[in-house]
């Protein structure tokens, strides 16, 4: 049974005191309950911060929402399919996020347009999270969500988190480490071949003082028709740079409001 963000609260607030001390909203997050209000549907895309960061950060977005008048919303996410195929961990995964392995575009739009779901959130960083210094928005792995919000006609609620970047070390990678790296798949050997570095989990530095909170709403330029046309896929790609943009934006906003305050 699809589950909403209140049904969801009480794992979000066992998980937030482990990760953060508290949440400090900044930049847009007092138009959330407007946007919340006009918008049944939203696609929700959050930065991705560090391997860990996703953890507070999800925690995060769960209380917010019900915290704003969305607790009734009924969400699902997209995640890195290889959580799917962990013993032990793909039934948590798919219970989590309402998703599969298997899901696909076109069942994405069908769970916005009929199954009664309100949003779908998405980390569109995925693998490229593995290397940076968690600050930095990497460049999306997949730029499909944006097909998605335009098929199911629906704007993209940007919702950017800072302060999950204590979690991660960014290491240099050393010339003897090089032969590891070109065991990777093609598309994590050339994002860890140009930042020359690889971010590792780091709890040492104890719980994050003030998980920083952004938001910003944003109406795709495109039309459903416009993805039938021979260039659709360079206007896709071209609108998803832009809530890239616009993501980092608001992380650069909050480390300098909320900073390790």
């Amino acid at each position: 049974m699809a589950r909403t963000y209140a049904d969801l609260l009480p794992i979000a607030d066992r998980l937030a005191p482990l990760f953060y001390r508290e949440e400090a909203e900044c930049v847009g997050m007092d138009g959330l309950d407007g946007i919340l209000e006009a918008h049944p549907r939203l696609m929700v895309i959050m930065n991705h911060g560090p391997m860990l960061g996703p953890a507070p950060a999800l925690a995060a977005l769960v209380r917010t929402m019900v915290r704003h008048g969305g607790g009734d919303r009924v969400p699902f996410g997209v995640t890195w399919r290889g959580f799917h195929r962990l013993p032990g961990v793909g039934p948590l995964a798919e219970r989590l996020v309402q998703t599969t392995a298997e899901t696909g575009v076109d069942d994405l739009v069908h769970k916005l347009a009929h199954e009664g779901f309100s949003d779908c959130g998405i980390m569109p960083e995925g693998e490229f999270s593995n290397v940076g210094n968690g600050i930095d928005v990497q460049p999306f792995r997949s730029h499909k969500f944006m097909e998605v919000a335009v098929r199911a006609e629906i704007p993209v609620l940007l919702l950017a988190h800072s302060g999950t970047e204590r979690l991660g070390r960014p290491v240099p990678v050393p010339g003897a480490a090089r032969f590891l790296v070109e065991r990777l798949p093609e598309h994590l050997r050339r994002a860890v071949s140009q930042s020359g570095v690889v971010s590792l989990p780091w709890l040492l530095g104890g719980r994050i003082p003030r998980l920083g909170l952004a938001c910003e709403l944003y109406q795709p330029d495109l039309t459903p028709e416009e993805l039938e046309t021979p260039d659709s896929a360079y206007r896709v790609s071209a609108a998803a740079r832009r809530v890239r943009a616009r993501l980092q934006r608001l992380v650069n906003q909050l480390v300098l409001e909320v900073g390790d305050d």
